[in-house]
């Protein structure tokens, strides 16, 4: 054999799609290292939470006010009740709505009205009175539903922008900071009960007046910072596809050159994945987030709002003394639960859950509570008559593992298992899932322990916990040091175009390139066919390198091991093709090919009609991801046709090469090339046999 020609370095061509330069901007976001960006915004986010736990909770300190004020009308346990629990029904609405709103318009334009309605719940709540026939609890009611509404919005906005700026390593920190505001907010609560009604002992009215008004202040000071802060990258890139928009502001943000000479443009193509793709992807995460966080609200809000209840059934708020001695007990109470159990349970959190992982905390959590729980139910009247202290402690317990694992890690999990384009929407879910456990028990747990006991009523908090436990063990996922885009995995398909696109275009533009140069090969082979082999001979090694890069890539993300599967099938069936088509034109230098043969011509054509449709199919991905799948089922269709197409041809090439040709080399040589021709279209039948499973498992979806 003669010596083989210089080899041609042919690179493979790229489409140097907004997908790519997405990566390098999400690189540059994940690797950053902690900035005063980031704590400005835990400031910002934060005292949102301060405000939320604010008014969420001061109205323990304002029932036990109303329920002895004359005149108040607040007569009826229903009516204490309802009161407890309107804000939180208000939040479950909050949170979906506001959790939709956010991933359709932008986290950055919604996030300041939350805290505008915040600002008028709290404002209007100061304000009741009787109006129109009602009395003024009922009127407190719907106030307190208004703020309730501003408060649920907070919860999936700023988890979501938290979530979304934040590093990979730092991620679970940052998060969970702005959810350990809420530590202040409780205290600050208790606080202002405490300097007020010390303040006006005799003036209940003023109090309980000055102690929800004073929710308005935090939420003030806050609304025109949230008014500046900028788009979230991630929602920049997965739903506005404004590429040039999001390097700019991660430029700014990490203060690194990388993301700046990223020269992105706005795609052309807004991809929009239906919602119902989402509860079908992801029910099974969906209720995981919202099944947990819905237990830990129930044990979690009745202890909070119901401590006044609790702390009265226990004896250290003694029966009998003044409205205002009874208010100033029960904010003492408070203010030592929250110095020593509720503020430290958030930030030990905040300390260790980029550490030991959410997943862990969680499942501590919840164990820890139910076995607390179940301790001070089966050992009440033991604990009360030998040490009250001992029974505090034990109490105060359930608040510093509830603080340290699920309430904050149902907090921090939803704002990064779900994709961008739905994140708001996930987390709005679980977040009102927990509120409306959250309601239910401050309305009707109060009623259980009048008819069974303070007791049966901690039991049921006990199981409560032990199902979070249970549910967490089995469902939770481990989030800590992984980038969102792998947890969430934007959904299978969606991983699939976002991350792998780019190098099975690529590779399959290597492929079509080979196939152009074998038809041309086979239509004049004496004319530079030692420049063409030579060239088909360094795209089929391009195309292995590139398979190699696909198969590391693989290997270095944490993905379903589906995922896995089908790039890899894809990007093996490829170059197989491209294997194909080097065999056949090694053959060719092989026997010594010097005239021109129409039926190899037609072969050719066939492969290279097979090729571009592969091609046509690997870009119709993007399509179906989109909820589109006709292109993708065309580009089967045709495969299938050209490959029976060249079945045929190569029945009737072979009868008839074997009835007419007389020199028994010749027949050899040429049914070897038909044969490997044939296999080309085969392998390309591969391809398409790959995008027939997406279909199978995703036209459900996308139709």
């Amino acid at each position: 054999m003669a010596d083989e020609p210089a080899r041609e370095v042919v690179s493979i061509p790229t489409m140097r799609t907004a997908a790519r330069e997405q990566r390098k901007i999400l690189a540059a976001l994940d690797s950053s290292r902690t900035k005063s960006f980031h704590l400005k915004t835990i400031v910002i986010a934060g005292m949102g939470f301060y405000s939320d736990a604010y008014d969420l909770f001061v109205i323990s300190m304002v029932l036990p006010i109303l329920a002895f004020l004359p005149g108040t009308g607040a007569t009826s346990k229903f009516e204490v009740s309802a009161l407890a629990a309107a804000a939180l029904f208000g939040a479950v609405a909050g949170q979906v709505f506001f959790g939709f709103l956010a991933d359709k318009f932008g986290r950055k334009r919604i996030y300041s009205v939350t805290l505008s309605v915040m600002v008028v719940g709290a404002i209007g709540s100061a304000l009741s009175g009787p109006f129109m026939g009602m009395n003024l609890v009922m009127v407190l009611v719907l106030w307190r539903f208004l703020l309730g509404f501003g408060v649920g919005g907070d919860y999936p906005l700023s988890a979501t922008i938290m979530s979304e700026y934040s590093n990979v390593r730092n991620r679970g920190r940052l998060v969970a900071s702005v959810f350990a505001m809420q530590g202040f907010g409780l205290l600050t609560g208790a606080c202002v009960a405490l300097v007020t009604i010390v303040a006006f002992p005799n003036n209940l009215d003023l109090v309980w007046r000055s102690v929800l008004a004073f929710g308005a202040v935090p939420a003030l000071a806050t609304i025109y910072f949230r008014t500046k802060m900028p788009e979230t990258p991630r929602f920049q890139l997965a739903v506005s596809h404004d590429t040039k928009s999001a390097a700019r502001t991660v430029s700014a943000l990490t203060g690194t050159s990388a993301t700046a000479q990223v020269s992105g443009t706005r795609s052309s193509t807004n991809i929009r994945v239906p919602l119902r793709t989402f509860f079908v992807n992801y029910g099974p995460v969906l209720f995981g987030t919202a099944a947990c966080w819905f237990l830990l609200d129930i044990a979690f809000y009745f202890s909070n709002i119901f401590n006044p209840t609790v702390l009265t059934h226990i004896g250290f708020v003694t029966k009998g003394l003044p409205t205002h001695q009874v208010v100033l007990n029960l904010a003492e109470g408070n203010i030592l639960i929250a110095v020593f159990a509720t503020v430290p349970g958030y930030w030990a959190a905040v300390a260790l859950i980029d550490r030991w992982g959410r997943r862990g905390l969680q499942i501590l959590g919840f164990g820890v509570m139910a076995i607390s729980f179940t301790f001070l139910a089966v050992f009440y009247n033991e604990l009360l008559a030998t040490s009250l202290l001992f029974f505090l402690v034990v109490y105060a317990t359930t608040f510093f593992f509830a603080n340290f694992g699920p309430n904050t890690t149902t907090f921090v999990i939803p704002s990064e298992v779900y994709p961008t384009q739905f994140r708001g929407t996930g987390h709005g879910i679980s977040a009102a899932s927990g509120k409306m456990g959250a309601a239910i028990a401050t309305f009707f747990l109060p009623l259980f322990v009048l008819s069974d006991g303070l007791p049966a009523t901690l039991m049921v908090l006990a199981g409560v916990s032990f199902l979070g436990f249970l549910i967490s063990l089995a469902v939770t996922p481990e989030t800590a040091g992984r980038a969102l885009e792998d947890v969430s995995r934007e959904d299978e398909l969606h991983l699939m175009v976002e991350r792998f696109s780019g190098h099975l275009e690529g590779l399959v533009d290597a492929v079509k390139l080979g196939a152009i140069e074998l038809k041309m090969l086979l239509d004049n082979p004496p004319t530079e066919q030692a420049v063409r082999i030579t060239r088909i001979r360094a795209i089929e090694h391009s195309a292995d390198e590139a398979v190699h890069q696909v198969y590391v890539d693989l290997n270095n993300k944490v993905m379903k091991s589906q995922v896995r599967s089908d790039v890899g099938a894809l990007a093996s069936h490829i170059d197989d093709i491209m294997d194909g088509i080097e065999s056949v034109s090694a053959r060719m230098q092989t026997y010594h090919f010097t005239e021109s043969n129409a039926e190899l011509r037609r072969f050719a054509d066939i492969v290279v009609q097979c090729v571009d449709q592969v091609g046509v199919g690997i870009r119709a991905l993007d399509r179906l991801l989109q909820g589109e799948n006709q292109e993708l089922q065309r580009a089967i269709i045709e495969v299938n046709r050209l490959e029976n197409e060249a079945d045929d041809l190569l029945r009737v090439l072979l009868e008839r090469l074997f009835n007419d040709s007389k020199d028994p080399v010749e027949i050899l040589k040429l049914k070897d090339l038909y044969e490997r021709l044939e296999v080309i279209t085969d392998r390309c039948e591969d391809v398409t046999d790959v995008f027939q499973d997406l279909m199978v498992r995703y036209v459900q979806t996308s139709t």
